[in-house]
């Protein structure tokens, strides 16, 4: 986790300070899915966030594990939100 932590940050920053086409994965609120957050390749700019690239067309199988994840990860979304509500 803190490495991936450290590669966002970096990310972001070379993104803040110009570099263009910086794209990196991030767990963010999201409307790809009807979770409420997913992890999806993100488009970093100068602000932050300029766009959510989405997760692109998935093969019948992809589709069918992520349908089978969805009760696992809602859970697990609820129990993040719970917690950093506190």
């Amino acid at each position: 986790m803190a490495y991936a932590g450290a590669r966002f940050a970096f990310a972001l920053l070379q993104a803040m300070n110009g570099a263009k086409n910086v794209v990196e994965c991030s767990y963010v609120e999201s409307d790809v899915t009807d979770l409420q957050f997913f992890s999806n390749p993100l488009l970093l700019g100068p602000h932050g966030i300029e766009a959510n690239l989405g997760m692109g067309t998935l093969i019948d199988f992809e589709q069918e594990c992520l349908e089978k994840l969805k009760p696992e990860l809602s859970g697990s979304i609820a129990k993040g939100v719970a917690f950093a509500n506190q």
